[in-house]
Protein backbone atom coordinates (compact mmCIF):
# COMPACT_ATOMS: atom_id res chain seq x y z
CA UNK A 1 0.00 0.00 0.00
CA UNK A 2 1.35 3.39 -1.03
CA UNK A 3 0.50 6.12 1.47
CA UNK A 4 -0.36 9.63 0.34
CA UNK A 5 0.79 12.68 2.20
CA UNK A 6 -1.69 15.07 3.77
CA UNK A 7 -0.62 18.60 2.88
CA UNK A 8 -2.27 20.48 5.72
CA UNK A 9 -0.12 23.61 5.93
CA UNK A 10 0.67 24.49 2.32
CA UNK A 11 -2.12 27.09 2.10
CA UNK A 12 -1.02 28.68 5.37
CA UNK A 13 2.61 28.71 4.21
CA UNK A 14 1.72 30.51 0.98
CA UNK A 15 -0.40 32.98 2.93
CA UNK A 16 2.54 33.78 5.23
CA UNK A 17 4.78 34.37 2.22
CA UNK A 18 2.13 36.65 0.70
CA UNK A 19 1.89 38.76 3.85
CA UNK A 20 5.68 38.98 3.91
CA UNK A 21 5.68 40.38 0.38
CA UNK A 22 2.94 42.86 1.34
CA UNK A 23 5.06 43.99 4.29
CA UNK A 24 8.06 44.57 2.00
CA UNK A 25 5.89 46.67 -0.31
CA UNK A 26 4.72 48.67 2.71
CA UNK A 27 8.35 49.15 3.78
CA UNK A 28 9.10 50.65 0.36
CA UNK A 29 6.48 53.34 0.92
CA UNK A 30 7.00 53.91 4.64
CA UNK A 31 9.35 56.33 6.32
CA UNK A 32 11.36 56.49 9.53
CA UNK A 33 10.98 53.63 11.99
CA UNK A 34 8.03 52.25 10.06
CA UNK A 35 10.33 51.26 7.21
CA UNK A 36 12.41 49.03 9.47
CA UNK A 37 9.35 47.51 11.16
CA UNK A 38 7.79 46.53 7.84
CA UNK A 39 11.13 45.38 6.48
CA UNK A 40 11.93 43.10 9.41
CA UNK A 41 8.35 41.74 9.54
CA UNK A 42 8.40 41.05 5.82
CA UNK A 43 11.75 39.24 5.89
CA UNK A 44 10.74 37.13 8.89
CA UNK A 45 7.41 36.20 7.29
CA UNK A 46 9.03 35.24 3.99
CA UNK A 47 11.67 33.12 5.72
CA UNK A 48 9.04 31.40 7.89
CA UNK A 49 6.66 30.88 5.00
CA UNK A 50 9.46 29.63 2.77
CA UNK A 51 10.48 27.09 5.40
CA UNK A 52 6.88 25.86 5.68
CA UNK A 53 6.57 25.59 1.89
CA UNK A 54 9.84 23.64 1.70
CA UNK A 55 8.65 21.23 4.41
CA UNK A 56 5.32 20.71 2.68
CA UNK A 57 6.88 20.09 -0.73
CA UNK A 58 9.81 17.96 0.37
CA UNK A 59 9.90 14.45 -1.14
CA UNK A 60 7.64 11.97 0.59
CA UNK A 61 7.26 8.25 0.12
CA UNK A 62 5.95 5.58 2.41
CA UNK A 63 4.76 2.17 1.26
CA UNK A 64 3.99 -1.09 3.03
CA UNK A 65 4.47 -4.20 0.90
CA UNK A 66 5.59 -7.83 0.78
CA UNK A 67 9.30 -6.92 0.73
CA UNK A 68 9.19 -4.44 3.59
CA UNK A 69 8.59 -0.76 4.30
CA UNK A 70 9.69 1.78 1.72
CA UNK A 71 10.49 5.33 2.79
CA UNK A 72 12.04 8.19 0.85
CA UNK A 73 15.42 6.79 1.97
CA UNK A 74 14.72 3.44 0.33
CA UNK A 75 13.47 -0.04 1.17
CA UNK A 76 13.77 -1.45 4.69
CA UNK A 77 13.34 -5.19 4.31
CA UNK A 78 11.26 -7.16 6.78
CA UNK A 79 14.33 -9.22 7.66
CA UNK A 80 15.90 -6.06 9.12
CA UNK A 81 12.82 -5.22 11.21
CA UNK A 82 12.13 -6.95 14.51
CA UNK A 83 8.96 -5.07 15.30
CA UNK A 84 6.74 -2.28 13.94
CA UNK A 85 5.24 -0.42 16.89
CA UNK A 86 2.08 1.67 16.61
CA UNK A 87 2.13 3.99 19.59
CA UNK A 88 1.28 7.48 20.79
CA UNK A 89 3.59 10.10 22.30
CA UNK A 90 3.77 10.38 26.05
CA UNK A 91 1.20 12.95 27.32
CA UNK A 92 0.98 15.90 27.24
CA UNK A 93 2.53 15.70 23.75
CA UNK A 94 -0.21 15.78 21.11
CA UNK A 95 1.56 14.86 17.86
CA UNK A 96 -0.68 11.81 17.55
CA UNK A 97 -0.09 8.14 16.69
CA UNK A 98 3.16 7.16 15.01
CA UNK A 99 4.98 4.12 13.69
CA UNK A 100 8.44 3.29 14.96
CA UNK A 101 10.74 0.49 13.96
CA UNK A 102 12.73 -1.76 16.26
CA UNK A 103 15.60 -2.19 16.71
CA UNK A 104 16.43 1.46 17.08
CA UNK A 105 13.04 2.88 18.11
CA UNK A 106 13.15 5.11 15.03
CA UNK A 107 9.92 6.95 14.21
CA UNK A 108 9.34 6.52 10.48
CA UNK A 109 5.80 7.86 10.13
CA UNK A 110 3.37 10.16 11.92
CA UNK A 111 -0.12 9.06 10.98
CA UNK A 112 -1.42 12.64 10.99
CA UNK A 113 0.84 13.30 7.98
CA UNK A 114 -0.94 10.87 5.65
CA UNK A 115 -4.45 10.57 4.19
CA UNK A 116 -4.93 6.89 4.97
CA UNK A 117 -6.74 6.01 8.20
CA UNK A 118 -5.19 4.18 11.13
CA UNK A 119 -7.31 1.11 10.33
CA UNK A 120 -6.03 1.01 6.75
CA UNK A 121 -2.41 1.21 7.89
CA UNK A 122 -2.93 -1.45 10.56
CA UNK A 123 -4.58 -3.72 7.99
CA UNK A 124 -1.65 -3.36 5.58
CA UNK A 125 0.87 -4.08 8.34
CA UNK A 126 -1.08 -7.13 9.48
CA UNK A 127 -1.11 -8.40 5.89
CA UNK A 128 2.58 -7.93 5.13
CA UNK A 129 4.61 -7.77 8.37
CA UNK A 130 4.31 -11.46 9.31
CA UNK A 131 3.32 -10.77 12.91
CA UNK A 132 5.79 -7.94 13.51
CA UNK A 133 3.09 -5.36 14.31
CA UNK A 134 2.81 -4.33 17.96
CA UNK A 135 -0.33 -2.20 18.18
CA UNK A 136 0.24 -0.76 21.63
CA UNK A 137 -2.66 1.66 21.29
CA UNK A 138 -5.10 -1.23 20.90
CA UNK A 139 -3.39 -3.30 23.60
CA UNK A 140 -3.75 -0.51 26.15
CA UNK A 141 -7.50 -0.56 25.68
CA UNK A 142 -10.10 2.16 25.35
CA UNK A 143 -9.67 5.69 26.63
CA UNK A 144 -11.31 5.99 30.08
CA UNK A 145 -13.38 8.94 28.87
CA UNK A 146 -13.25 10.96 32.08
CA UNK A 147 -15.53 13.97 32.34
CA UNK A 148 -13.87 17.39 32.59
CA UNK A 149 -15.24 19.28 35.58
CA UNK A 150 -14.44 22.20 37.85
CA UNK A 151 -11.88 21.35 40.52
CA UNK A 152 -10.75 18.12 38.89
CA UNK A 153 -7.45 16.29 38.59
CA UNK A 154 -4.93 17.70 36.12
CA UNK A 155 -5.39 15.74 32.90
CA UNK A 156 -1.72 15.44 31.95
CA UNK A 157 -0.70 13.84 35.22
CA UNK A 158 -3.62 11.40 35.12
CA UNK A 159 -2.91 10.42 31.51
CA UNK A 160 0.76 9.82 32.25
CA UNK A 161 -0.03 7.78 35.37
CA UNK A 162 -2.49 5.54 33.52
CA UNK A 163 -0.11 5.15 30.59
CA UNK A 164 2.72 3.99 32.86
CA UNK A 165 0.43 1.55 34.66
CA UNK A 166 -0.91 0.06 31.41
CA UNK A 167 2.57 -0.27 29.96
CA UNK A 168 3.69 -2.06 33.11
CA UNK A 169 0.68 -4.37 32.80
CA UNK A 170 1.54 -5.17 29.18
CA UNK A 171 5.21 -5.72 29.95
CA UNK A 172 4.61 -8.70 32.24
CA UNK A 173 7.65 -7.58 34.25
CA UNK A 174 6.94 -8.18 37.98
CA UNK A 175 9.24 -5.34 39.03
CA UNK A 176 7.54 -2.82 36.72
CA UNK A 177 4.12 -3.97 37.85
CA UNK A 178 5.07 -3.65 41.52
CA UNK A 179 6.38 -0.15 40.89
CA UNK A 180 3.18 0.79 39.05
CA UNK A 181 1.02 -0.59 41.89
CA UNK A 182 2.94 1.47 44.42
CA UNK A 183 2.47 4.58 42.31
CA UNK A 184 -1.28 3.95 42.03
CA UNK A 185 -1.61 3.51 45.78
CA UNK A 186 -0.26 7.00 46.41
CA UNK A 187 -0.63 8.91 43.12
CA UNK A 188 0.85 12.37 42.75
CA UNK A 189 -2.25 14.11 41.40
CA UNK A 190 -2.96 17.82 41.31
CA UNK A 191 -6.39 19.46 41.60
CA UNK A 192 -6.81 22.28 39.07
CA UNK A 193 -9.59 24.65 38.06
CA UNK A 194 -10.71 22.36 35.21
CA UNK A 195 -9.67 18.74 35.20
CA UNK A 196 -10.81 15.13 35.20
CA UNK A 197 -13.67 14.17 37.52
CA UNK A 198 -11.96 13.04 40.71
CA UNK A 199 -14.41 10.27 41.60
CA UNK A 200 -14.13 8.76 38.12
CA UNK A 201 -10.36 8.89 38.19
CA UNK A 202 -10.08 7.33 41.64
CA UNK A 203 -12.49 4.50 40.69
CA UNK A 204 -10.54 3.79 37.50
CA UNK A 205 -7.21 3.75 39.35
CA UNK A 206 -8.60 1.23 41.87
CA UNK A 207 -9.64 -1.09 39.03
CA UNK A 208 -6.28 -0.68 37.34
CA UNK A 209 -4.43 -1.47 40.59
CA UNK A 210 -6.53 -4.62 41.00
CA UNK A 211 -5.60 -5.71 37.46
CA UNK A 212 -1.92 -5.27 38.25
CA UNK A 213 -2.37 -7.60 41.20
CA UNK A 214 -4.34 -10.30 39.37
CA UNK A 215 -3.30 -10.42 35.70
Amino acid sequence: MELRRRRRSLGLALLVVFFGLVALVCAWGASGAGTWIYLVAGIVAILLGGTLVRDELRPFRFAIGPQGITTRDGLIEWAAIDRVVLDEPTPPATSGPHLLLQPGDRIVLKLADVKQSRDEIVSALQQHSAGRLDNRIARRGDDPGFLTVLRGYEAGRVDNLIRRAKDALLSGDPARRAEARAELEDPDLLVVLRGYDRAQVEAYLRKLRARLLVD
